[in-house]
C-alpha cells in the first residue's frame, strides 16, 4: 500500500499572497522592486508582475472602472492586499465597495513618496482614515530604506503566522 507524505506548508512566496493595487503613479512598481530587491528604475507597469509571492498590478485596473474586474479577479487569488497611495496624492482613489468586498482579506496600506518635497502623509492618512480605511497604514520610502523596515515585518511576520495556523 502506497502513503502519501504530507504536504509541505505553504511556501511564504507564493504568488497569490500580496497583491499591490493603487491608482496609476502611486509607487506601486518601486515598492514592488524595493520588496523584492530588483535594482533600477521602475518601469510602467503593463501587465502583472509576480515576483517572490508579491503581484504588483497596472494602476489601470485601479484607476478605470471598465477595468475593476481584472482588479477583482486578481485580488480574490490573494490572501493580503496592499493600497498603495502616494504622499502627494490628496485625492481619495478607493473605488466604492473594494473594502467592503474584500473583507475576508488582510489589507494594509503603503503611503509612498513620503521623501518629496511636496509630500502630506499625515494629509493622506487622515483622508484615508476619513474614507473608512481602518487596517494599518505604513509611511514608506525605497529612499529611506529604514521606512520600509517595519513595513516589512509586518508584511511577512503576518503571513508566517498565517502559515502557522493553516498548517497547525
Amino acid at each position: 500500500m502506497m502513503t502519501r507524505s504530507p504536504s509541505p506548508p505553504p511556501s511564504p512566496y507564493d504568488p497569490s499572497r500580496f497583491v499591490l493595487v493603487g491608482p496609476v503613479a502611486a509607487g506601486k512598481t518601486t515598492l514592488f522592486n524595493a520588496l523584492i530587491g530588483r535594482g533600477g528604475a521602475a518601469m510602467k507597469t503593463q501587465a502583472l508582475d509576480y515576483e517572490n509571492g508579491i503581484v504588483d498590478t497596472p494602476g489601470e485596473f485601479f484607476s478605470h472602472p471598465r477595468l475593476h474586474h481584472a482588479l477583482i479577479n486578481t485580488v480574490s487569488d490573494a490572501r493580503s492586499v496592499v493600497y498603495v497611495h502616494g504622499a502627494t496624492d490628496f485625492d481619495y482613489r478607493l473605488p466604492p465597495g473594494l473594502l467592503e468586498v474584500n473583507a475576508d482579506k488582510r489589507l494594509m496600506a503603503a503611503i509612498t513618496k513620503i521623501d518629496q518635497p511636496d509630500a502630506d502623509p499625515q494629509r493622506v492618512e487622515a483622508m484615508l482614515r476619513a474614507g473608512g480605511f481602518s487596517a494599518p497604514i505604513f509611511r514608506v520610502s525605497v529612499f529611506r530604506p529604514e521606512t520600509l523596515v517595519p513595513f516589512k515585518r509586518y508584511l511577512f511576520e503576518q503571513e508566517r503566522q498565517d502559515d502557522h495556523e493553516a498548517t497547525h
